[in-house]
């Protein structure tokens, strides 16, 4: 996207020098004229936001307004404190356009120099068990293998060792896959519908940060409206271990999934705040 500065509406206040991150609004000397230089500039758009006489544009299209809601902070905190991980969910399908909503959402979520290269897979009805059948036959291949007294030596050097290293944690994980080929379903919890970030393998330093700040958005969003998510590891880990698997879930092949969670109508309600450990922190000033 590009960004303009039209000289004949600005008023040179200079809150757009001041703003820019990437310090690509330059003034010129001779004529006192602002512009943006394209190679610096990171289509951030605040320049433009924060302008008070509109004199910013962009060949994207004319920026969406936006009135401060001012949500007192004490709502607020109470909100955030008692967001939680559904794993109810009524058997309730979700608007598209509900989704389409949270997805624009967490478009607007900050990312590193603004690159924006996270991408988004959305399933819905079978999609769902579909890709949750892909990831439990991954698990039961890695239970088969544990099972073999030469790969489970081999094993202990990768990510299963928390298997091998614990028979509860084993056993747990039969029970996981058994339950699933019984009908139940304790990977998506029957959720109609599971989102997935990634970002491509490329975005090493920010691609998981990225993609976790937009998908918290969104489900912050998302329980506003009374819709519940939750967070699935096991399909992330499945499908960045498995190329079949993260195409069976959308996933570009050059990309690394860095978030899945679920969406669906909360068919579950809290009365209390959990107990938490408190958070460790290191004060220095």
């Amino acid at each position: 996207m590009k960004l303009i500065i039209n000289n004949d509406v600005c008023t040179s206040c200079g809150l757009c020098r001041e703003e820019c991150p990437s310090k690509a609004v330059r003034v010129g000397k001779e004529n006192g004229e602002y512009s943006i230089y394209q190679p610096f500039c990171i289509a951030c758009s605040h320049c433009g936001i924060i302008c008070p006489v509109d004199a910013i544009t962009t060949d994207a299209g004319e920026f969406p307004l936006w009135e401060n809601p001012e949500i007192p902070p004490e709502r607020l905190e109470a909100f955030i404190r008692g967001k939680r991980s559904v794993r109810r969910y009524k058997k309730q399908a979700l608007p598209k356009d509900f989704i389409e909503d949270l997805l624009y959402t967490g478009s607007l979520t900050s990312t590193a120099s603004n690159r924006q290269e996270w991408e988004v897979s959305v399933l819905t009805g079978p999609a769902v068990r579909e890709l949750g059948g892909e990831v439990i036959e991954y698990y039961a291949g890695l239970i088969n293998l544990i099972k073999n007294p030469l790969m489970k030596i081999i094993l202990r050097f990768t990510e299963a060792k928390r298997y091998i290293n614990s028979p509860d944690t084993f056993k747990r994980l039969e029970k996981f896959v058994n339950k699933f080929r019984k009908g139940g379903d304790p990977l998506f919890f029957h959720a109609p519908a599971v989102i997935i970030l990634s970002a491509p393998k490329k975005e090493r330093r920010f691609g998981k940060t990225d993609c976790v700040l937009a998908g918290s958005a969104m489900m912050y969003t998302a329980a506003g409206y009374g819709v519940g998510s939750c967070m699935i590891g096991f399909a992330e880990t499945a499908m960045n271990l498995n190329k079949h698997i993260k195409t069976a879930g959308g996933v570009p092949g050059g990309n690394r999934v860095h978030l899945v969670f679920t969406l669906g109508y909360a068919d579950r309600g809290y009365r209390k705040l959990p107990i938490r450990k408190k958070m460790p922190a290191a004060f220095k000033g």
